[in-house]
This record gives C-alpha cells, sequence and structure tokens, in this order.
C-alpha cells in the first residue's frame, strides 16, 4: 500500500511540475507576443509577416497540419450547404496578408493551399453560427480576438447564409487591439456588420447593446481569475447566448467545464467536447465546446 501511495504522489508531483512549466513558459510567450505587437507599425501591416513571426506564433496562427486537415474534414462532413468555391473565397480572403504558413489539402477531389487556422476560423464560424440563428440575437461581442479572423470569417459567412448581424464588438488587449483594427480595416469590403473595437481595460462595460451573443475561443477560460470574474460580473449579464470554447485545464485548472454554468451565471444549452482535441491535456484536461 505505501508503495502504492508513493507512486501516486510522485505521478501527481511530476504532473504539477509539468504544470508549473508550462505556465512560466506561457508567460514568457505572452510576453515575447505583446512586445512583438508593440513594435508592429499598423500603417504597413499590409506588408508585415506577422502569421509567421515565432513570438506571434507562440500564441496564435500555430494550427498544425493535421489539425487542419481534421477542421477541414468537419466542414464538409457538417456543413454540405459550404460548397468548394466558398471555402476557397474565404481562404483567399484571410491568407492574403501576414504571410501565414501554408499546407495542400484536398476537398471535394480539388486541391487547397492554405493556412490550417484559417480552416479553424471557418469550422468555428460555422459552428457559431449554426447556434446564433436561432436565438433572438443580433449583436456580438467576442473576448480575445487573435488578429480578427474569426470576426472575418463570421462576417463572411453570415452574409452568405443570410444571418443578420447588426453589430461586432471585439475586445482584447490594447495591443491586439490596434492589430486587429488594421487588419479588418484591409477587408473592409468583405465586412457587412458595424465594427466596434474595446479595449479589454473596461472588460466589456462600455460595450452598449443588450441582448448579446458571446463568444470567447481559448480566451475567457485562459486569463487569471480576477479578469475572468469582472467578465463575468460587467459583459456577461448583457448576453443572452452565447459559445465558449472552454479550456478545461486553464489557468491551471481554474475553470472545471462541471462548473460552467456556475462561472459564465447562465444555464447551458449543450456542453461537448471539442472537435477537433486540440488540448495537449498531458492525460489531464480536455476543451469543450460551451453553447448557452
Amino acid at each position: 500500500m505505501c508503495r502504492e501511495i508513493y507512486r501516486v504522489d510522485t505521478i501527481n508531483n511530476n504532473i504539477n511540475n509539468n504544470i508549473n512549466t508550462i505556465i512560466i513558459i506561457i508567460n514568457i510567450m505572452y510576453n515575447n507576443y505583446n512586445n512583438f505587437l508593440k513594435k508592429i507599425d499598423i500603417a504597413s501591416i499590409s506588408n508585415i509577416h506577422f502569421k509567421q513571426n515565432n513570438d506571434y506564433c507562440g500564441i496564435l496562427e500555430h494550427v498544425s497540419y493535421e489539425l487542419g486537415l481534421k477542421y477541414l474534414n468537419l466542414i464538409n462532413t457538417e456543413f454540405k450547404n459550404i460548397n468548394y468555391e466558398t471555402i476557397v473565397e474565404f481562404i483567399s480572403l484571410n491568407d492574403k496578408y501576414g504571410n501565414p504558413k501554408i499546407f495542400h489539402y484536398s476537398l471535394m477531389n480539388n486541391n487547397i493551399t492554405c493556412s490550417p487556422t484559417t480552416l479553424r476560423y471557418i469550422y468555428h464560424a460555422l459552428v457559431i453560427l449554426s447556434h446564433y440563428k436561432n436565438t433572438s440575437c443580433e449583436n456580438i461581442a467576442e473576448v480575445g480576438c487573435g488578429y480578427g479572423g474569426l470576426c472575418l470569417a463570421i462576417n463572411y459567412f453570415s452574409k452568405l447564409l443570410s444571418i443578420k448581424i447588426n453589430e461586432y464588438n471585439l475586445i482584447d488587449l490594447p495591443e491586439p487591439c490596434k492589430l486587429i483594427e488594421g487588419y479588418l480595416n484591409l477587408h473592409k469590403n468583405n465586412i457587412h456588420t458595424n465594427i466596434t473595437i474595446h479595449s479589454s481595460e473596461t472588460y466589456g462595460e462600455n460595450v452598449k447593446n443588450n441582448n448579446l451573443f458571446f463568444i470567447s475561443n481559448y480566451c475567457y477560460t485562459e486569463i487569471d481569475k480576477e479578469h475572468n470574474l469582472m467578465y463575468s460580473i460587467k459583459l456577461l449579464p448583457k448576453t443572452s447566448n452565447g459559445f465558449i470554447t472552454w479550456q478545461n485545464g486553464g489557468n491551471n485548472g481554474a475553470y472545471p467545464v462541471q462548473k460552467c454554468s456556475e462561472i459564465i451565471g447562465k444555464p447551458t444549452i449543450n456542453v461537448i467536447e471539442e472537435k477537433p482535441q486540440t488540448d495537449a491535456g498531458y492525460g489531464i484536461y480536455k476543451n469543450y465546446f460551451v453553447f448557452y
């Protein structure tokens, strides 16, 4: 029995050490990411290869070829109303700037060359819109927006599917906000909703709309608990429905998916395992799609 206890304690210690190491690495990556963004000349964003910069890709634009293939297969099997030409058209929009790493895929006996991250944006946009269209919401608030790729995808596919969105609010740290503004401005002719960008310093308090649809992929359950709580107090009460890619292991397991309704203060409609599963897990955690 003592030997078994020792083995369990050893495993737990190794897990905790691994988690602490991961947290340190992530903090370093975020510092490098923000320092890189501070140096960007937004006026020249169309010529900056930020999607291949190591400091940027540590946080964003890092979807692997294999995951990209899984996203493409999910798009093909779950959204048969989205044809090849439509997918290629959006890929050409999102991959036009930033010089992403691209790979070769095959869809419907046709070749596709694109960034795997763009395939993630397409799949997530279609999953989100499938939920959004069944709500009474006409305005969106997204927290943690990358360079605006998901916003661009939702704009593109909502127009294609005749789904009405009046206002799209993007909320992020001040430096990413500058990149988002510059990137989406490059695509202004392909955006049909009103876009408002907010600094996360106010936690969405200055978002004017109510009856909001909330979106947060890999952010709301990754940030520190005090910041998560502020969003829960200031923004989430303005929302009626939403979609969250829930990191069950986010912030050292601070947000167990079993308590997602309690954390967001809203009853959930559905909670399913993320497709495809992207959390390395280290044998402990998984990500989930939370619909409310």
